[in-house]
């Protein structure tokens, strides 16, 4: 029985409700009025992440050239370049505790400058 008169309660309450909303010039103007807001800035959000892609594409494909045409330059250029001036994949880094204590230390030498390189 408890739940019956909930349920009509729901109903009753409901039906005022949204009837009332549905009718208020006030709540129409607010809707509209917040749906205009969210499409501009999701349009905005979405020309900015489209900038901010294109920037890093255009900073991607200028620094594979660069290399590209800097790996040309060492393998036509001297004979010696497998003595250092050859590309080659990151070493992978240490793992756990003292791998981040590692890393750590590098990065605080590389901001106070006494870094060797």
């Amino acid at each position: 029985m408890n739940q019956f008169v909930q349920r009509i309660a729901n109903y009753i309450a409901n039906e005022l409700f949204i009837k009332g909303l549905a009718e208020s010039k006030t709540f129409q103007r607010f809707a509209v009025h917040t749906d205009r807001h969210i499409t501009k800035y999701k349009k905005e959000g979405f020309e900015h992440v489209n900038a901010q892609i294109d920037e890093l594409h255009k900073q991607a494909t200028r620094a594979a050239h660069s290399a590209a045409s800097g790996a040309a330059s060492a393998t036509t250029g001297a004979s010696s370049s497998s003595a250092g001036g050859a590309l080659r994949p990151p070493t992978r880094p240490m793992e756990g505790v003292p791998g981040f204590f590692t890393a750590l230390g590098r990065v605080v030498r590389r901001d106070l400058g006494l870094d060797k390189k």
